[in-house]
């Protein structure tokens, strides 16, 4: 009796849903319609007694190839038929592997009737590296929270991100994929059960700076309604690309186009290169000159070249004018950081014994370069000097004080930059601002156990990722862990947010403080072994580099 009761509430939810958008098998493989085709999903687990659908490689615009190259996406023309879902597609190419052919996503739900909160991750890896695969961000824990989440692929390098400056390849293509992608998710996601008036973007590292890059972008306007940048922002200096053209061209001379004299000829000669060469031949974080992390990686986001209408339009303005004048997408947000981002460079000074020689017999290097300070200028001395007296109490570098280099490099590839961005958020807009530090140091914190850097304080960057996802590298934890807890309490922090705008609308075992938006003091929870509202974080080190650059930028 029980079993026919329950086949008749099924029956009568599917037919309130309509028959026209989804046909779901309770025990094999459910197929939703989308509106470029039907797609057909698999059931996978998520622990004991637990289960969600799974929708893998939907693609969601016209493979990026040939004459697609070096533009914005292209809609997908649709299939016949009913595409297997079972399996991602094709991550996109780098140098260690993939294809042009890459734009897809995939979709998570544990149920495929009703509106749920959608959560959309946009996965990290210097944006040349990554994918959206469960490999590196398994949906296990989210879905638990009665959350659709989405995850996609976009074009990663000189293949995302190559500009010339002008109409020939106006470049953030892997930014015009984001926005394509979310499109789809409008389109679509309700027939996964998901709310496409709830949608909330969320990314770690060079994801948590795409988030902030959307929310600055005029292009990407009324397609999400809340968004999560961790570790990452648009003003971080390895994220913007002053030069694109420069890099474009030196890209050619390093594939041994020498005699390429305007444009139209590199784009033209670069689209007849294949995918692989030229994902071989581009440059990441460890090819950079010392200090690393301190320069643009050379594919990155950059400004929209003169004259850039339509579909290729994406940023029309330096972001710091956007966050100065407040013109940006004005939606709750929550931005933060590990508490030791740069730990992981120990690993740098390890590898390249040059960098602290390097340093001793430069130390004007320590003086950001967008503040064009003119090299050997009394400013420059004193900013480096003021620099190695506040991290390491000055005199050269050595390696006993690795642990205050890495702050040095913390603050100014992520923390300072960071910072800003949380405070031209909530003084520009009425949508409320959250802001946190991840700063506990447990059994997930791969990123640190995997670079063998457990004898050092904090959580590195990545380690918040394990907290939220489950994936390729996640160990199993004993109950009595209380990583358990820290974790559990993340994806709720996370998810209630994605629900209602606010992480701690309730109080429960898991959560039992209130997260206050930042105002003036510049509220802000530390996430530890316990949650932990404070105010002013770092805030010695914050109020050097305001100081310092108010004094000396130019």
């Amino acid at each position: 009796m029980l079993k026919l009761v329950f086949g008749t509430v099924c029956l009568l939810a599917l037919v309130v849903a309509g028959p026209t958008t989804r046909d779901v098998s309770f025990d094999d493989r459910p197929t939703i319609n989308t509106n470029l085709g039907w797609v057909q999903g698999t059931v996978e687990s998520c622990g004991l007694f637990c289960n969600y659908y799974n929708f893998r490689g939907i693609p969601y615009a016209a493979p990026p190839v040939g004459d697609n190259r070096f533009r914005a996406p292209r809609p997908h023309p649709g299939w016949s038929g009913v595409r297997d879902a079972a399996q991602h597609g094709a991550t996109c190419q780098t140098r260690t592997g993939g294809s042009e052919d890459c734009l897809f996503l995939n979709v998570y739900t544990q149920h495929l009737v009703g509106l749920r909160p959608v959560m959309v991750w946009i996965h990290g890896g210097a944006f040349s590296a990554g994918d959206g695969g469960v490999g590196t961000a398994g949906p296990d824990h989210i879905v638990q929270e009665d959350v659709v989440m989405v995850s996609f692929n976009y074009r990663l390098g000189v293949l995302g991100f190559l500009s010339t400056e002008d109409q020939q390849s106006t470049g953030n293509f892997g930014l015009k994929d984001a926005i394509m992608a979310l499109r789809w998710v409008r389109q679509n996601i309700q027939n996964f059960g998901g709310d496409p008036n709830n949608i909330t973007i969320f990314g770690l590292s060079a994801g948590g700076a795409m988030v902030h890059y959307l929310l600055l972008s005029p292009s990407a306007r009324g397609l999400f309604d809340k968004a999560i940048s961790m570790s990452g922002s648009a003003l971080d200096p390895w994220a913007f690309q002053p030069r694109p053209r420069d890099i474009a061209f030196q890209l050619a001379r390093d594939l041994g186009f020498d005699n390429i004299q305007t444009t139209e000829q590199l784009i033209n000669t670069l689209r007849s290169v294949d995918s692989a060469t030229l994902a071989s031949a581009m440059t990441g974080p460890l090819d950079q000159v010392t200090p690393r992390g301190l320069q643009p990686l050379p594919f990155v986001p950059s400004l929209d070249p003169p004259g850039t209408t339509g579909d290729e339009v994406f940023l029309p303005r330096l972001p710091i004018d956007i966050l100065r004048d407040g013109s940006f997408y004005h939606v709750p947000y929550i931005t933060g950081y590990v508490s030791a981002e740069s730990l992981l460079m120990i690993r740098e000074l390890l590898l390249d014994p040059s960098v602290f020689p390097t340093m001793n017999a430069n130390p004007e290097l320590l003086v950001p370069p967008w503040w064009n300070v003119p090299a050997g200028s009394a400013a420059s001395q004193s900013i480096a000097t003021q620099i190695a007296n506040f991290y390491w109490g000055g005199g050269p570098l050595h390696n006993d004080i690795r642990e205050q280099w890495t702050h040095y490099l913390s603050d100014m590839m992520f923390l300072w930059s960071i910072d800003r961005t949380a405070r031209f958020h909530a003084s520009g807009q009425s949508e409320p601002v959250y802001y946190y530090r991840f700063s506990f140091d447990g059994s997930l914190n791969m990123m640190k156990r995997l670079m063998l850097l457990t004898a050092y304080p904090g959580a590195a960057h990545g380690d918040c990722m394990f907290y939220l996802f489950n994936t390729a590298m996640t160990p199993p934890l004993l109950p009595g862990n209380h990583a358990n807890v820290v974790r559990n309490r993340m994806v709720r922090l996370w998810t209630n947010f994605a629900r209602t705008g606010n992480p701690t609308v309730t109080h429960d075992e898991l959560v039992q403080v209130n997260w206050q938006r930042m105002g003036n003091n510049k509220e802000f929870l530390d996430i530890d072994a316990d949650l932990i509202p404070d105010t002013q974080p770092n805030q010695a080190r914050m109020e050097l580099w305001d100081r310092l650059e108010a004094q000396y930028a130019q």
